[in-house]
């Protein structure tokens, strides 16, 4: 809303000025695209990198078709009034566009770095080993013991140990 309010701005301020895009409505988007990807949030951020091709793709045609009158000449002579402006326009586009992708490539390497640190102080979670038991399940058939005193003496029922058999 930042990028697209100054952008409005601009294009009213010129607008009242006279039929054509200015300085002022340069000064306006490149201000307003500027401020929207240093003022939002994190979540935001992609966001405000993509915005600035978009207004000026949208914005300066709008613009020139409601400032400029209708020229007699037809259809192919309205797309040019319309394109041409749009045209001349590209190094703005691509300059507000390269200082936006600067400042938030910053934005994101700085919180990535600030999250670095408190992520590594965490406790790490060991890798989770079977549990021990000495149970019946611990020498279930097709199990391997879990004690150095199973694998010494191997369990057996209560009937094996019956010394009248």
């Amino acid at each position: 809303m930042i990028a697209l309010g100054l952008s409005a701005v601009g294009f009213a301020i010129d607008a009242m000025r006279g039929d054509e895009l200015t300085l002022v409505f340069s000064v306006f988007y490149f201000a307003g695209c500027v401020a929207a990807v240093l003022a939002v949030q994190q979540r935001a951020l992609f966001t405000a990198i993509v915005q600035p091709p978009l207004i000026l793709f949208v914005g300066v045609p709008l613009a020139y078709q409601l400032l400029v009158p209708e020229s007699p000449g037809g259809l192919r002579t309205r797309i040019i009034d319309l394109v041409l402006p749009l045209v001349t326009r590209f190094p703005l586009m691509l300059l507000t566009a390269a200082v936006v992708l600067v400042i938030g490539g910053i934005r994101l390497f700085l919180s990535n770095k600030r999250s670095a640190p408190a992520r590594s102080q965490r406790p790490r979670r060991a890798a989770t080993t079977p549990r021990r038991s000495d149970g019946p399940a611990a020498t279930q058939p097709g199990r391997q013991p879990v004690s150095s005193t199973e694998m010494r003496t191997p369990r057996t029922s209560p009937q094996d140990s019956d010394p009248m058999r």
